[in-house]
């Protein structure tokens, strides 16, 4: 089958998520052989699935107004129980589309996975056990799965870690921004599905988890970002790529960089002073005194987040915003400490700052030389004529 063809399957099976609640007529459609075949049959079905659940939420309770007179946390029962299933609804459509886009088959009762007895032994002895249960249940708990990323190398609960960080940037952010019964709201949600996990791992040695995509990860997002940006600049210079190529080429040459890096690094000295003072704000500026060492990469995230931490101090000085702010900073530091192991570690998104800062510094600098050079010219040439 041809990569043509191919595009043209995928595109009908992505596109009937999009047809909100009239999806079913592509069943209908016995004519056209990129629609009548086994993919996006697939797909439309489980489309239909998704806008029934969509549906059925909102005549219970929007319409009906199901469970209206309880009250929590200042809300309508009705209204968190909506907005609880539209949330969860929203990330099956995402998956939904994005296995259509893998050229993957979906189901939306493989959404929730259930792993249960030996194949949860995390620490590979064949044992699953207590420690196992303890780093699934901590996994789970905002900041404190960063420790768990970093000590425990796990696929089995990734997706316990995805979702973690998804909801504690969501819930920081809301919070920052003043809607503090959204942030309450949001919180009892995530606490209800916890808790809830947490009961059926102990009692029935079941893990429940939600299947998020790789690129809610912040390091797939950077790469996604950068592909993106290729494949649009690709495009306008009569150049295209399909989206995949750019994406494999990005990675391998990534993949080859850090190898690079790190064999660079391990040519170098320890760094002077305890390295856990590298993500101590403000008072980890005195490693910019330091000459390269195995931890540059480290001390170069440090610097900048100590930067904007500082420029952060200042407007809220000047009530520019809100000390509200600063919980933010902790989402760095925390990626920070946990992953010192790791030598050539680019913070996502805080390195990415760092090499915008050095891009502008080295623009004025080659600016300046060039400007001392053309005013030595005129130096010499007035010398000259005189």
């Amino acid at each position: 089958m041809s990569e043509n063809i191919n595009n043209k399957i995928i595109n009908n099976a992505i596109s009937a998520y999009l047809m909100l609640f009239i999806s079913w007529m592509l069943l209908i459609n016995k004519n056209n052989p990129y629609i009548n075949n086994d993919f996006v049959k697939n797909h439309t079905k489980s489309s239909i699935i998704i806008h029934l659940m969509i549906l059925v939420n909102y005549i219970v309770f929007i319409s009906y107004k199901f469970l209206w007179s309880i009250d929590l946390f200042w809300f309508n029962l009705n209204i968190i129980l909506a907005n609880v299933f539209f949330i969860l609804i929203w990330i099956i459509f995402v998956n939904g589309i994005y296995h259509a886009t893998k050229w993957e088959l979906f189901e939306v009762g493989n959404f929730i996975k259930k792993s249960n007895g030996i194949s949860l032994d995390l620490n590979n002895d064949n044992n699953f056990n207590e420690k196992d249960k303890l780093n699934i249940l901590l996994s789970h708990i905002p900041f404190i799965w960063f420790i768990i990323w970093s000590k425990l190398k796990s696929e089995k609960i990734d997706n316990i870690l995805k979702l973690n960080l998804l909801i504690s940037v969501l819930i920081s952010l809301i919070y920052v921004f003043w809607h503090n019964n959204i942030t309450n709201f949001i919180s009892l949600f995530y606490i209800i599905f916890i808790v809830f996990a947490w009961v059926n791992l102990y009692a029935r040695d079941e893990l429940i988890t939600l299947s998020l995509p790789y690129y809610f990860l912040p390091k797939w997002k950077i790469l996604l970002q950068k592909v993106l940006f290729k494949y649009f600049s690709n495009y306008f210079k009569w150049q295209f790529k399909n989206f995949e190529t750019l994406k494999k080429e990005q990675i391998e040459k990534d993949n080859k960089l850090e190898k690079n890096e790190l064999d660079y690094l391990n040519t170098l000295n320890e760094v002077k002073l305890n390295k856990n003072l590298i993500y101590i704000p403000i008072l980890n500026l005195i490693f910019l005194f330091h000459n390269e060492n195995k931890h540059t990469f480290h001390i170069r995230n440090e610097i900048t987040i100590s930067v904007l931490l500082i420029i952060m101090l200042i407007a809220i000085f000047f009530s520019i915003l809100s000390t509200k702010w600063l919980l933010l900073i902790l989402f760095p530091i925390c990626f920070g400490l946990w992953k010192l192991n790791t030598l050539n570690y680019k913070m996502p998104y805080i390195y990415e700052i760092y090499r915008f800062i050095m891009y502008i510094k080295n623009l004025f600098k080659s600016s300046k030389e060039e400007i001392n050079k053309r005013k030595k010219e005129v130096i010499e040439v007035n010398l000259k004529v005189k």
